[in-house]
């Protein structure tokens, strides 16, 4: 098993790894092939309940919307579409068929891939700011943690 790590020289105000953001398995474009975006900033948010992607990332991979659902924002709640992907880790992880949303309305993003309480507690996530040096680390699946 591997631990999906990253270490930061300073104490830092977010944690931002690499991932795929990949067409479900079964789904190809036109081509007849089955495409994918490398995202270098992918945001790990304990604050989002869900998976957020950018409309950018809906545009390159064609996805087509899956249902609705709302969404609470800044300026209240907003109804967005949600799509199906594969979310992959370059350490090997993979969540298959794991349902996003995006805001196509908005294009005022900071991150390509926002990764929700949906992704993070299928494993085991810890932050540690030990000598104000950050370390993130993300195990699936869990396996607990002794303190």
């Amino acid at each position: 098993m591997s631990i999906l790590t990253k270490a930061f020289d300073f104490r830092a105000d977010a944690i931002i790894t690499d991932c795929f953001v990949v067409m479900p398995e079964g789904v190809k474009d036109k081509d007849g092939n089955r495409k994918y975006c490398h995202i270098e900033n992918a945001a790990w948010d304990t604050g989002a309940t869900n998976t957020i992607i950018s409309p950018e990332i809906v545009k390159v991979l064609g996805l087509q919307p899956t249902g609705k659902a709302s969404i609470s924002a800044y300026g209240g709640i907003v109804e967005v579409n949600t799509y199906t992907i594969d979310l992959c880790f370059q350490n090997g992880y993979k969540i298959a068929n794991l349902q996003v949303m995006s805001d196509e309305t908005n294009s005022d993003f900071d991150y390509d891939v926002l990764i929700g309480m949906d992704v993070i507690t299928e494993g085991d996530f810890c932050v540690s700011t030990k000598e104000d040096k950050t370390q993130f680390f993300f195990r699936m699946p869990a396996e607990g943690f002794q303190v």
